[in-house]
């Protein structure tokens, strides 16, 4: 009796070890189908292949799945400048809008490294300068205010500092931005630096035009007292410095160290230019 019990105990440890194993092996083919359709996914996405892509889609391949280096779906359309599969992702109900970017994300171009952790597809196609994309991503509801983990920069800033000036007109232009309950043209980073101090310590003269003529405050300072002025000298800018001398900057003012505009330049031309204006404010308010 005891040896019916002992080889019957055997057999059911067998069976389910053999079930097990099944199952295991159940489990492993489905994680590598389900690889192996985001792969195609991923590869779709980026080689424009829209018919693939909804077909995948449609199959239950996940809309906001991300590859081996954590990009979401959305971010690799952005990143390959695919408009008609951006909106076709943007189209699925479950998509998340503003997924980031991980840590440690970096783009090199040339010997410019631009560190993108944190950041969503609005910020991504800004830094690219896709202004049909950041129009697109921004009238179906991606966060105009999401912000990247490095200095908490926004789109706007980046499209600033790289010149992009119709991705920032598109930002400026925008819905999210006239319902904004912040003042997007004015917006600080991390450090009070606005889009317009973005724009001025990269000599983005084209870029600071037009914020100024979106009312960018040309006297805002940032958390060390410097002015879209002081960044602009600091960079040996004439032409942005003279931009924004002629548009109301006021050289007289002094960061938290008491340093003006003319004492952060290394160009002579500027340092005339900005003493001249010095002199003529300070005549102006002697006179009132």
């Amino acid at each position: 009796m005891r040896k019916l019990y002992i080889i019957f105990s055997l057999f059911l440890l067998s069976f389910a070890l053999y079930s097990q194993e099944i199952t295991n092996s159940e489990i492993m083919t489905n994680y590598e189908q389900s690889a192996n359709s985001n792969n195609i996914f991923f590869t779709s996405i980026e080689n424009g292949d829209i018919g693939k892509v909804r077909e995948l889609l449609k199959n239950g391949t996940d809309v906001n799945s991300t590859n081996a280096e954590g990009w979401s779906a959305l971010h690799l359309a952005v990143k390959a400048n695919k408009p008609a599969i951006v909106k076709e992702l943007l189209s699925h109900k479950k998509i998340n809008m503003d997924p980031t970017l991980p840590v440690d994300s970096v783009f090199t171009d040339g010997d410019d490294k631009w560190y993108a952790d944190g950041q969503t597809p609005l910020l991504l196609a800004a830094y690219y300068g896709y202004s049909d994309i950041v129009t697109m991503l921004l009238s179906y509801g991606a966060d105009i205010l999401a912000k990247d983990s490095i200095d908490d920069a926004m789109a706007i800033h980046i499209a600033s500092a790289k010149g992009y000036y119709k991705v920032v007109e598109a930002i400026l232009d925008s819905a999210a931005a006239r319902n904004s309950k912040i003042d997007i043209v004015n917006v600080g980073d991390n450090t009070g630096t606005t889009p317009l101090m973005w724009a001025a310590m990269n000599n983005q003269v084209t870029v600071i035009s037009i914020l100024i003529r979106y009312k960018a405050d040309v006297n805002m300072q940032d958390d060390d007292g410097w002015t879209p002025l002081h960044f602009a000298a600091a960079s040996d800018s004439y032409r942005a410095v003279e931009i924004l001398l002629n548009n109301g900057a006021d050289a007289n003012i002094a960061d938290i160290e008491g340093k003006k505009a003319v004492n952060v330049t290394n160009d002579t031309d500027i340092e005339a230019l900005l003493n001249k204006y010095m002199t003529v404010n300070n005549t102006q308010r002697e006179n009132q």
